[in-house]
């Protein structure tokens, strides 16, 4: 790889991803020293690693190439990669009623939900009917078994995104086949054996901690779901029930040290591009990764009305409103704020924007500038 410097820009890129670095300064120029990493691999190796701006405005800290950052929902792309591992290797069945797996969640006309349905957002209970609370994080099999009680509130079949529920959901599907938590698998079988600064669940006293960048909202941030010009639909604050627990929720020790599947992933942004790159490279077979990327639900949500498309394990697909870069078979899945981790399979490209500094979706193209230089430099290696 071969140096490449620009102001308020630090990092390497590979011969041919220069572009990459004036995308990157150009963005910084345009929405100053909020702070994000970049990174990216082709074919295993890695050709953009960059990064800029503030880590922590409240210390001044620098980001640097190991600040690692909460990845919101990108966390749901990590246990998509878990989940698709775990059918490749036969232990999770797609096509599987999910009530012959966990027989409770068959109740409320649950009952011919398949796993793939679940996974892919159709399980019909994007929120939680129940009260929730900080503490009530640290007990996911009861928040499981909440849902699996509680009677659809959009049909069940067709996607609803399910913002906190899918990785409680999830997270109970692999206890059953696997008997790990999703926290530990993800540990276990993805962050340790490929080296990866990847956390689900950032235990006390983890070194992790003193790299994390603090979460922060750009002026006028508003959640997408919540940023239409009409009235939101009320059953959003089911599908969201963390934003009433605090500003400040998303740096509290207390929510990081959970393990929370669907939003409350720690890693850097090479962590993340060399898992997609893993993905690609070996990880699971041919054939498990072209079923993890086919269409499982297609459709506008009916609480957010947004358009959706999800494969069977949970990754988000191309063609929606979600910045995953302009190839169609691209997978991954973003995150609140502006963050996007995905795959390029016919690219042979894992990618990683990480930031810290959240924008509302309408008003932020710092991912789509980025991937679309990174679009370029592969296109024309």
């Amino acid at each position: 790889m071969t140096a490449g410097t620009l102001t308020a820009t630090n990092g390497t890129v590979a011969p041919g991803y220069e572009g990459v670095l004036d995308a990157c300064a150009g963005v910084v120029a345009d929405y100053g020293e909020g702070g994000f990493g970049f990174a990216a691999v082709v074919d295993g190796e890695p050709v953009v690693n960059v990064w800029a701006g503030v880590a922590d405005p409240q210390t001044g800290r620098r980001w640097t190439d190991d600040t690692a950052a909460l990845l919101f929902s990108g966390t749901k792309g990590v246990v998509a990669v878990a989940l698709t591992l775990l059918v490749d290797r036969g232990q999770l069945a797609l096509d599987q009623p999910v009530s012959e797996l966990w027989p409770s969640f068959g109740r409320g006309g649950k009952a011919g939900v398949t796993v793939a349905t679940l996974l892919a957002h159709g399980g019909g209970v994007p929120g939680l009917e129940h009260p929730l609370t900080l503490d009530d994080l640290h007990r996911p099999r009861m928040l499981a078994e909440l849902l699996a009680a509680q009677e659809p509130m959009v049909p069940p079949g067709a996607p609803s995104y399910h913002a906190l529920t899918w990785g409680w959901l999830a997270g109970e599907l692999v206890r059953r086949v696997d008997g790990r938590t999703l926290g530990a698998f993800v540990a276990e079988e993805l962050a340790l054996p490929l080296g990866l600064d990847l956390r689900i669940g950032l235990a006390a006293g983890d070194p992790m901690a003193g790299r994390l960048a603090r979460i922060r909202q750009a002026p006028g941030y508003r959640l997408s779901a919540y940023a239409g010009d009409g009235a939101p639909d009320p059953r959003l604050e089911r599908v969201y029930p963390l934003t009433g627990l605090g500003d400040d929720l998303w740096n509290d020790p207390r929510l990081l040290s959970a393990e929370l599947p669907a939003a409350g992933g720690i890693a850097t942004a090479p962590a993340m591009a060399r898992l997609y790159g893993a993905l690609l490279e070996g990880l699971v077979s041919a054939r498990a990764l072209a079923r993890a990327g086919a269409p499982e639900t297609e459709g506008d949500d009916p609480i957010t009305g947004f358009p959706l498309r999800f494969g069977p394990t949970g990754f988000e697909l191309a063609g929606t409103t979600s910045e995953l870069g302009p190839p169609a078979d691209a997978l991954g899945h973003t995150g609140a704020g502006g963050s996007s981790h995905g795959a390029w399979p016919s690219l042979r490209t894992g990618f990683s924007f990480l930031t810290a500094e959240m924008h509302t979706l309408a008003q932020d193209d710092r991912a789509a500038r980025l991937l679309a230089a990174l679009h370029r430099a592969v296109a024309a290696s």
